[in-house]
């Protein structure tokens, strides 16, 4: 495989969230067949706050179903994530589920692919 020849698209730009958010959707390349979802979360606060980022596949962008291994490690305090998945669909998009009492999590996503 090879990654293609950028660095990926921030999908969800760094912003403090407190509710689960979702990004535009990105159109898989040509010949993509997996899809790198990067989560840099540089604050976190709240009561047992939670950060689950995931990637979700479309095949015509507006019916989405979740990326089986798509999900990344869950995160309760700032740090980095990665997950790495097979993509079926033309459109990809990250999920981010906020949970915990009065969370905060200030963090990016940036999906990138890799053609088979």
């Amino acid at each position: 495989m090879a990654i293609r020849p950028f660095m990926g698209d921030v999908v969800l730009t760094s912003a403090a969230r407190t509710a689960t958010a979702s990004s535009g959707p990105v159109a898989a390349p040509g010949q993509a067949s997996v899809a790198v979802l990067l989560v840099h979360c540089s604050a976190a606060s709240g009561t047992t706050p939670t950060l689950d980022v995931a990637l979700e596949q479309s095949a015509d962008g507006t019916s989405w179903s979740a990326v089986t291994g798509g999900g990344a490690t869950q995160l309760t305090a700032a740090g980095n994530r990665i997950a790495t998945a097979g993509i079926t669909a033309n459109y990809v998009r990250a999920t981010a589920t906020i949970g915990g009492t009065t969370p905060s999590f200030t963090f990016s996503a940036t999906i990138a692919f890799l053609q088979g």
